[in-house]
């Protein structure tokens, strides 16, 4: 650790540090955050956080919170604002369980004005403070710092309209980095990239300089104009989306120039009336070399420092098998088209944009967008795949209703991070898909136990005329559990992958081989206990379910999602339908409650859905 971050830990005010001092200080902060990432596995959003180290420093020199309220979009760049607001002791916990989160989180310190995972919230979020800031005739500023990524959200366009029909007294950083996760696409983009590179602007720019420079002092004036960045750029950039709605706008300026950022900040603070809009210009991975160079690689971790990959780590995830399986049925099939809402690479689908560029479309950060557009292109005779994290489709899910389910058409949902995802924790666990899907007429809800089961259930999906979900866990994918020989598949057809005589546990998804684990030590103990691959979650295989429950003393459901509106409902409201209530014995999910951020194992342990945890359980309900 570094003499300068360590005084202020230690409570010096960074507004008594030098201009050279600062440069020096977001030198070492980038240091810091490299070590951080890196010790912490190579686990953390370490691109975005470097790209915003200026404009914190900047934010924190201007602002004094938790008085003044900054709200980070998405929260991938608040790292930063973690180490100087009182959390750099604990910064080696980040991501960890018991640690701090990887997000601003307002249980976690006050100066977190709002917790945050998902994008498209802050402008949102900032138009309630500013409501009730007013309300209450309370004084203080408001920041929002939101990527241009965020700008692609539908939200954020409801909440830009808002505010400048309110007048709203509101601070906008636009951190301007041309990135989300993948590289920004979209017609918002592309009006910021001409913001960026006006020929109008720089035109005026040399006349200006040309004409400044010959007036006495011209030299010494110019270069203070340059420093302060004053030249009056809204007059000549093409600005006019943010005056139309009502915003005073600044910029584009160096989002990596702190002097520059100051003077801008001072300069809008006490503006009042209408809100204000600074365009800022900086790179994602800004200032370590390797980050630079792939943003996108680096966006969650130092790739460059990683050790060997082990043999454990080469095991295909699960976004590999659905990229590449989906890949097969795009070469016979030209019927489908892939749309992901910005998660090219988290989705596996690199490889298959350069395949296919006209079939892999990325809508950007704007979920229930690329819902309906996926509805639309079902409607017109093509057949659309939703590759979606589940999280992220909760913020689609009136699109699924309104704009698929209602029109029964035949979209499929590649469903990824079902489940618990590990160390984004709390804003990111996709724990509730079974849930909302399985309520809704015709839709179709299928987990894989394996990489083959995944495999068939897309060749099964694009072969039916309606919608259909598909949802798979994050990480490694399990290979040789569901026995398939080939990828023909029945819907709401399970199997049974061990038989047993006293107990059955009728598992979905990711738990099948846990399940399998639990049988086998119950066998040790002299019970039979057998193992049923339900494959759906709607419709449930009822003629399997009806069998297993009358050939054993009773059937207990095991699943990754929440135990409430889950899958052991759906198997106990048909039993009990069927006179056959009295052999559900319980039902194994996660329990009612949010879970933290941690390994996708202690997450999995504390809900008891770990192999131990599912065996302890089983034994309750028998005893």
């Amino acid at each position: 650790m570094t003499n300068l971050i360590t005084e202020i830990e230690s409570g010096r005010d960074i507004n008594t540090l030098s201009n050279s001092e600062m440069i020096k200080l977001s030198k070492d902060i980038r240091e810091l955050l490299v070590e951080i990432v890196h010790a912490n596995g190579d686990a953390g959003h370490l691109a975005s956080s470097l790209g915003a180290v200026e404009i914190t420093l900047a934010l924190h020199r201007i602002f004094k919170t938790p008085g003044d309220k900054i709200l980070w979009d998405v929260g991938h760049q608040a790292y930063v604002h973690k180490i100087l607001t009182g959390r750099l002791d604990r910064m080696s916990t980040l991501r960890q369980e018991g640690g701090l989160s990887g997000f601003p989180d307002r249980r976690e310190s006050d100066h977190d004005a709002f917790g945050v995972g998902h994008a498209g919230t802050a402008l949102s979020a900032s138009t309630g403070y500013v409501l009730g800031r007013d309300l209450q005739k309370q004084d203080y500023s408001v920041v929002a710092v939101v990527g241009d990524g965020a700008l692609t959200a539908g939200m954020s366009f409801e909440a830009l309209n808002h505010l400048g029909d309110i007048g709203g007294n509101v601070i906008v950083i636009l951190n301007d980095n041309e990135m989300s996760i993948s590289p920004n696409v979209g017609a918002m983009n592309r009006n910021v990239n001409r913001m960026r590179v006006s020929p109008a602007y720089r035109d005026f720019k040399i006349e200006l300089k040309k004409f400044v420079t010959q007036l006495p002092a011209g030299d010494r004036l110019w270069d203070e104009w340059r420093r302060l960045k004053r030249v009056p750029r809204e007059l000549v950039v093409q600005s006019g989306f943010w005056d139309h709605l009502g915003f005073d706008y600044y910029g584009p300026i160096d989002g990596h120039d702190i002097e520059i950022l100051e003077s801008t900040l001072k300069s809008v603070k006490h503006f009042t009336g209408k809100p204000v809009l600074i365009h800022a210009l900086t790179r994602k991975g800004y200032g370590v070399e390797e980050a630079e160079a792939d943003p996108v690689k680096s966006h969650s971790g130092t790739y460059w420092l990683k050790s060997p990959t082990s043999p454990e780590n080469k095991k295909r995830t699960y976004s590999e098998v659905f990229g590449d399986s989906i890949g097969k049925i795009c070469e016979t099939n030209e019927k489908v088209v892939v749309i992901t809402p910005a998660m090219l690479e988290g989705s596996g689908l690199t490889n298959l944009k350069k395949q296919f560029p006209n079939r892999v479309i990325d809508v950007g950060i704007a979920e229930q967008h690329a819902v309906t557009t996926a509805a639309g292109l079902a409607a017109s005779g093509m057949k659309p795949v939703v590759a979606i994290y589940s999280t992220f489709l909760q913020r689609g899910f009136d699109s699924v209703i309104h704009d698929v389910v209602v029109q029964k058409l035949p979209v499929i949902f590649a469903i990824d991070r079902a489940g618990l995802v590990g160390e984004d924790g709390r804003t990111h666990q996709g724990f509730a898909d079974i849930s909302y899907l399985r309520c809704l007429p015709d839709m179709i809800v299928a987990a894989p136990s394996d990489d083959e089961e995944l495999s068939a259930l897309l060749n099964l999906a694009t072969d039916h005329d309606g919608p259909f979900a598909i949802r798979y866990p994050r990480g490694a994918a399990v290979t040789e559990i569901s026995g398939l020989t080939n990828r023909s598949l029945d819907i709401g057809k399970g199997t049974v992958l061990r038989s047993g005589s006293d107990l059955a546990l009728i598992g979905i998804g990711s738990v099948i081989p846990d399940c399998l684990e639990v049988a086998e030590e119950f066998a040790k103990r002299n019970l039979s206990v057998a193992v049923v691959n339900a494959r759906f979650a709607k419709p449930l295989d009822s003629e399997l379910i009806t069998q297993i429950a009358k050939e054993t003393k009773g059937v207990i459901t095991v699943e990754d999602n929440s135990l409430i509106g889950g899958f052991g409902e759906g198997v106990l409201s048909l039993l009990s339908e069927l006179r056959m209530g009295e052999k559900f014995l319980g039902a194994i999910g996660i329990p009612d409650m949010i879970v933290e951020h941690g390994t996708q194992s202690q997450q999995r342990k504390i809900c008891k859905i770990d192999t131990e945890g599912i065996f302890e359980q089983v034994e309750r309900f028998i005893m």
